[in-house]
């Protein structure tokens, strides 16, 4: 039978990207109590939204939209070094992976934890994550594949990543779901 004794729980620290350039929680509120959208039309340089637009909804290999919630900053600036990533396995990954380390490391600074009080710690990580899209692209062609695309775009590295990086040793669990946001690490830090 389950407990009815309610589990504390307290959010100490937070980061974001998300559409309409909120690339942090006070940016986030920023365009919330202004009434603005992340939405916006394709950015050109994602692809050709003309090419591929057909009103259609059974027309195949087309959109039947040319907008959509788009990140506005350049997720290729990575600093691949900083997380201790060789620069071969840098481009093969996702840049969901990208995204989780820079936002973790960023909820840590917010929650004023320093690196060094997790080191060797029995903190968890769990990391809920929906979406195949990088992965799926990079085998499209598997003579051209990196060797590092199966690190580099597997789900189940996601929790991982980030304990290795931090180098905390309590369980580090991706939950492949639908029902939440695309990604959001929890750490249990103990």
């Amino acid at each position: 039978m389950a407990s009815s004794i309610p589990i504390p729980i307290a959010i100490i620290g937070m980061a974001c990207r998300l559409p309409g350039g909120a690339t942090n929680p006070d940016k986030l509120w920023e365009m919330l109590s202004e009434g603005r959208s992340g939405w916006s039309e394709v950015p050109p340089d994602r692809w050709n939204r003309d090419a591929f637009y057909n009103r259609d909804p059974e027309a195949k290999e087309s959109m039947i939209s040319k907008s959509g919630y788009f990140l506005q900053e350049d997720i290729s600036a990575f600093d691949a070094r900083f997380f201790g990533i060789a620069p071969l396995e840098a481009s093969a990954m996702d840049p969901q992976q990208r995204l989780l380390l820079e936002t973790t490391y960023e909820a840590l600074e917010d929650a004023g934890i320093p690196l060094e009080r997790l080191r060797g710690s029995d903190t968890s990580v769990v990391v809920a994550a929906f979406g195949r899209d990088y992965e799926r692209m990079g085998f499209q062609d598997p003579q051209e594949s990196n060797k590092s695309q199966m690190t580099g775009t597997g789900d189940a590295i996601m929790a991982n990543r980030i304990s290795y990086f931090l180098d905390i040793h309590g369980s580090s669990l991706t939950l492949d779901t639908g029902c939440v946001s695309r990604l959001i690490p929890l750490l249990n830090v103990s």
